[in-house]
This record gives structure tokens, C-alpha cells and sequence, in this order.
């Protein structure tokens, strides 16, 4: 009886931990919104910070970023881009403005003011989207020399966070936006009273149905086990009722692990995109 006593003690003080954690953000990002002084610069500062503590340490996170292809395409500024550092050093940069290779990037999160433009956020999505991981990446492994096309993950996407101030008394209208930008994120984080609301539109896909949309591909050679889990398990089994951050730890760090083996990096691909430029 002890030894479950002190469990759930543990379990509670972590529940209220996540708790208070919501709270501090939500008045940190309010403050920052009501007082002229304090940019948008700071709240996603607030945002990366939080992440920052989410997200495994393989993963880099930086500010000001724009997401680029090998075939000369870029997106929109993204606020905080998640990328894997050690995978490519291909940062570039200009001034605070950094350039990610798509294949790098595992996560892009847009941080937003209530004030939510449903067409700008659409465009925003589409861009990032769009862009095309090149399949041309040589790498020696144990066995020998392999190319992605050898390989079954041919290409993966971005995870795409909302994290904005919109903020409405009743859940109907919050829900009511998210419905809006559905086909744009995969993840919203929206403003209830003081704390903040999870919204996954395809919270209740399976992880096959998560697994073939990030990856961009199906899968075809996996064990019975392995079919069992990804069909029986939906990412909704995640979801702490009441505890939204914590919800958003458990499934995104899950999703996560779906792309967690990246893409051998093009070389040629982008030193092709550099020659042609050099060549106008």
C-alpha cells in the first residue's frame, strides 16, 4: 500500500507540474501580447523554451527560419523550426535568418497572436508542404553502399504546430477554428480562460494511417506484431484528459519516433541547385 501511495504522489505532483506549466505560459504570452513593448519575437522565445524542454535533445531548435528544397523552393518564415543538426550541417544563414534543407526538418511551428487570418496560416501550410525531399542521398552502411531510393522511406514531412493566443470563453468557438485550419496542422494549441487547449484534427488515426502521411509512403514489409500495433493503437490512446501539454509531449514525441530515422542527405541535389545558379 505504501509503495502505490508514494507512486501516485509522484504521478500528481507531475500532473500539477504540467498544470502550473500551462499556466505560467498562458500569463507569460498574455503579457507579452498586452504591452507594446514586448514583440512577437518574445513569445516565440516563450514557446521555444517550452519545446525546447519537450523535445529531444538530437533535435536542434532555431528562430527566424525558412525551409528550402533542392529545386530552388522555399517557405514562409517559419517562427521555430525542429531540425536534426547532426544529420546535415547545411544551416545557412543570413544575418538571424537561417535556411534549413526540408530533409532536415522534423517540425515547423508557427507562433500567432489572436489575431488568426485563416488565409495567411492555409498559405503558410501549403508552402512548407510543397516543397520536395530528393531521394538521392548516398551513404555507406554495414553492408555496403545504399541510396534513399534503395530504401523505403522516400521521403518524410514536417509535424505542423499552431501555437496561438486566440482566445474565446467557450470551447465551441475554439473548436470552431480549429475545424478551420484542419487540413493545415497537425497540432493547435489555443487559448480557453487561462490555460491552453490541445486541438489534433487526426487525433483518432491509427499510427499506420500517422506513419504513411509523415513518411510519405506505405510501408510494405513489417511483422504481425508490428501491423497489430500501428493498427490498434490511434494516437487519441495518448491523450491525458484535462492535461493538454503533457497530451502534447506524449504525441508528439510518439510521432516523432515514426520519422525518427532521417533521409540520407542529397548532396548533389543541392550542389546541383548551387552550380545552376553560379552558371546564369
Amino acid at each position: 500500500m505504501g509503495e502505490t501511495e508514494r507512486t501516485g504522489k509522484v504521478e500528481q505532483l507531475i500532473l500539477e507540474n504540467y498544470q502550473r506549466l500551462n499556466s505560467m505560459i498562458s500569463e507569460e504570452v498574455d503579457f507579452a501580447s498586452n504591452h507594446g513593448g514586448l514583440t512577437g519575437d518574445s513569445r516565440e522565445v516563450m514557446w521555444l523554451e517550452f519545446f525546447r524542454k519537450i523535445i529531444p535533445k538530437k533535435y536542434s531548435l532555431a528562430q527566424g527560419v525558412i525551409i528550402i528544397d533542392s529545386e530552388g523552393n522555399h517557405s514562409n518564415e517559419v517562427d521555430i523550426a525542429v531540425f536534426d543538426e547532426q544529420y546535415t550541417p547545411y544551416v545557412f544563414q543570413h544575418n538571424s535568418l537561417k535556411f534549413i534543407p526540408i530533409e532536415a526538418v522534423a517540425v515547423a511551428i508557427e507562433c500567432k497572436s489572436s489575431n488568426l487570418k485563416e488565409k495567411g496560416l492555409e498559405e503558410w501550410s501549403k508552402k512548407i508542404k510543397q516543397l520536395t525531399p530528393k531521394t538521392t542521398g548516398i551513404a555507406r552502411m554495414a553492408t555496403g553502399y545504399f541510396t534513399s531510393e534503395s530504401n523505403t522511406q522516400k521521403r518524410t514531412r514536417p509535424l505542423l504546430i499552431l501555437a496561438s493566443n486566440f482566445k474565446r470563453e467557450g470551447d465551441h468557438t475554439i473548436s470552431n477554428k480549429a475545424a478551420e485550419l484542419a487540413a493545415s496542422f497537425d497540432f493547435m494549441l489555443m487559448k480557453k480562460s487561462n490555460e491552453y487547449q490541445l486541438k489534433v484534427p487526426n487525433e483518432h488515426e491509427h499510427l499506420r494511417w500517422w506513419s504513411n502521411e509523415l513518411n510519405c509512403f506505405k510501408q510494405e514489409k513489417r511483422s504481425k506484431e508490428e501491423e497489430k500495433f500501428l493498427d490498434e493503437n490511434k494516437l487519441s490512446g495518448l491523450r491525458i484528459d484535462g492535461y493538454d501539454l503533457l497530451t502534447l509531449n506524449f504525441q508528439l514525441n510518439q510521432l516523432l519516433m515514426l520519422i525518427n530515422n532521417p533521409m540520407f542527405f542529397p548532396h548533389y541535389a543541392y550542389a546541383e541547385l548551387f552550380q545552376k545558379q553560379i552558371t546564369k
